[in-house]
């Protein structure tokens, strides 16, 4: 890879999932993207949906507080859209299309229907696991 951070767009689900279990690969890679290790983008649907599905499982507001950072770090990119891709669920589009505005390196999803995907553009979609040990992030004990 080159020198500069990989540009990566990550799924809800990874925001949830990275909640849920501190030393996750999911939450490896939001701590990276804070630290700069790798380079975030996101549009503003995706940032909605993250939102709103965090409020909607009720995650304390000290998370939003710490997700500020990723926010802060992060690049808000335009949308660009992808509809020759075929998607299973049309909720998931608004990733796909953040990460053809990004021209990300990568998006993170544990979303069996982005995964079976592959790639959008030239943005591999990954899970979480894969990716961190693409970017050799280790767990913090």
């Amino acid at each position: 890879m080159c020198d500069s951070p990989v540009r990566v767009v990550l799924d809800t689900n990874v925001f949830v999932a990275a909640y849920w279990a501190p030393n996750s690969a999911s939450a490896m890679l939001i701590q990276a993207c804070i630290d700069g290790a790798a380079r975030a983008a996101y549009t503003r649907e995706a940032r909605r949906e993250v939102e709103h599905i965090l409020r909607q499982i009720r995650l304390p507001e000290r998370y939003f507080d710490y997700l500020e950072q990723y926010w802060s770090a992060a690049e808000l990119v335009a949308a660009r859209r992808v509809d020759d891709i075929p998607v299973d669920d049309p909720d998931d589009r608004k990733f796909l299309e953040a990460a053809a505005g990004a021209n990300a390196d990568f998006l993170a999803t544990n979303d069996d229907h982005l995964l079976s995907v592959g790639y959008v553009g030239r943005t591999e979609i990954l899970s979480p696991g894969s990716l961190a040990k693409i970017l050799n992030l280790q767990r913090q004990m």
